[in-house]
């Protein structure tokens, strides 16, 4: 994976400092895309903005391989991860919490019987004697059942409708038309609102099962 100075020129291109937002990051990527597009690109015979575009996805499609292992964007300052709630934490937590709650067993222990003390020693009508608090008790989380671990990545092919391939490629960056869906270099066809045709670039791969048959263009 790229290093994280790998990417000052991709905010660049984006007019973007580290340390965006994920929403803002994606907004101006869109943005950028559409300018460089070739078919708004009229101007460029030699092809210049369609290379450019090229490198811009590929830089994106590493930012966000990064997010996904890193939970932030390069160059964003690192997120210390939160305490483990009680029930979570791992046998080398367990173990010092285990003998703190002994140690506080003890002392708790030792209080009720000086309260029993002073209360035979006392003049009068003795005090009542405090209640001893309950002992603490460490919860141990139970392992996931297998049927609610979370099921592999859907994908789409031939045939499906746009509401289901949007809901696994997520908004397309560009739709020239509602027949053309594109995704950065890749795109898919619609015909009576099917898939019918469609384009996996090793830039922007798309979930397409590989069930669903081969392109039939480019």
């Amino acid at each position: 994976m790229a290093r994280e100075t790998d990417f000052l020129d991709l905010y660049r291109l984006l007019d973007l400092e580290p340390g965006c937002g994920l929403g803002e990051f994606k907004h101006a990527y869109r943005r950028r895309v559409a300018v460089l597009h070739p078919d708004r690109r009229s101007d460029d015979p030699h092809g210049v903005a369609a290379q450019r575009l090229q490198q811009l996805t590929a830089m994106y499609g590493m930012a966000m391989e990064f997010h996904r292992a890193h939970g932030r964007l390069p160059g964003a300052a690192s997120v210390r991860p939160s305490p483990s709630p009680a029930g979570e934490a791992g046998p080398a937590a367990v173990a010092p919490r285990v003998r703190t709650s002994r140690r506080r067993s003890r002392r708790w222990l030792l209080l009720p019987a000086a309260a029993i003390a002073v209360w035979l020693l006392w003049p009068g009508e003795p005090p009542s004697p405090p209640a001893a608090p309950p002992a603490e008790i460490v919860h141990h989380a139970a392992p996931t059942p297998l049927a609610e671990r979370p099921a592999a990545q859907p994908a789409w092919g031939l045939g499906m409708d746009a509401a289901s391939v949007r809901s696994i490629e997520g908004e397309p960056t560009l739709m020239p038309s509602d027949q053309r869906w594109e995704y950065g270099p890749s795109w898919v066809r619609f015909e009576d609102g099917k898939v019918v045709d469609w384009y996996s670039s090793p830039l922007y791969p798309l979930h397409v099962t590989a069930h669903g048959g081969a392109p039939r263009g480019q």
